[in-house]
């Protein structure tokens, strides 16, 4: 009968232990973060701009930070506030909650955490697609592109085949340097006002990015906050969904999109990150 030694016990519970800390992490942090440190700097810069400046503005922290005392142990959380410190990205007080904030490199760190709305969207009416044929051998190199473009805001049409109404030919020009993939992937400009089949670039859009799904959550958030007060979980609930939003430009979203409403009911809550 095949035994685990203890050795790889240990190591097998240190993995579970790991991801299970991930999973409570991410549920804490609206899936914005896998990270302690990135947690925490986001729960104080969502309470910071939610807090009106007082003598009780110490308390109101305090009290927002008992949502992850309840899963985290709290002297962890004070360590990695030193942590934050010691890195510069948060400054304070010798106690914690007097006068804490986020310094101008910890909001840079913000900026790579938290999606950003982008008000402008401008748009030369053309529709690009994205393929590519990278051998087997190096898959990894495979997965790693599909990640870069998703983050870049492609959508995918088909297996290998991308569509991103966004230029992305400079972008991809030194993803492809970087990665020594010369020759590999291929960016075709379909023109303005491209279509792909008999569906025009509009619908073409709705399917691909699946803005009936994310419309829905638009709307479900507006149906739960508009009246209620402020509160951190409701500017983290919409970077949750900005995170999935591929921002296309206004001219392709759907008539009755409800992103811009959204954006309106949280933008003054955002002040200091626009």
């Amino acid at each position: 009968m095949f035994k685990i030694k203890n050795c790889d016990k240990l190591l097998l519970m240190e993995k579970f232990t790991k991801l299970a800390r991930k999973r409570k992490i991410s549920e804490l942090s609206w899936n914005l973060t896998f990270r302690m440190t990135d947690l925490v700097l986001v729960t104080l810069f969502l309470g910071l701009n939610l807090a009106a400046p007082s003598k009780h503005t110490g308390k109101f922290l305090a009290k927002l930070f008992e949502k992850i005392h309840q899963a985290i142990d709290e002297e962890k959380i004070k360590q990695v506030f030193y942590q934050l410190k010691q890195q510069g990205l948060i400054d304070y007080a010798s106690r914690l909650w007097q006068k804490p904030l986020i310094t101008d490199q910890g909001r840079k760190r913000l900026k790579g955490i938290l999606p950003r709305y982008d008000e402008l969207r401008a748009w030369d009416s053309r529709l690009y697609l994205i393929t590519y044929d990278i051998p087997e051998k190096i898959k990894f190199q495979r997965d790693k592109l599909r990640y870069f473009l998703k983050q870049i805001g492609c959508g995918l049409l088909q297996e290998s085949v991308w569509v991103t109404p966004y230029n992305p030919k400079k972008l991809l020009k030194e993803y492809v340097s970087e990665n020594d993939l010369s020759g590999l992937v291929l960016v075709s400009d379909l023109g303005r006002d491209g279509q792909i089949g008999e569906e025009n670039i509009r619908s073409l859009a709705g399917t691909i990015f699946r803005l009936e799904d994310l419309n829905r959550r638009y709307r479900e958030f507006i149906n739960h906050w508009l009246g209620k007060k402020p509160a951190p979980d409701t500017v983290g609930s919409f970077f949750s969904i900005l995170k999935d939003d591929p921002q296309l430009p206004f001219e392709l979203l759907p008539d009755d999109w409800a992103g811009e409403q959204v954006w309106q009911l949280v933008k003054p809550l955002l002040k200091s990150f626009i």
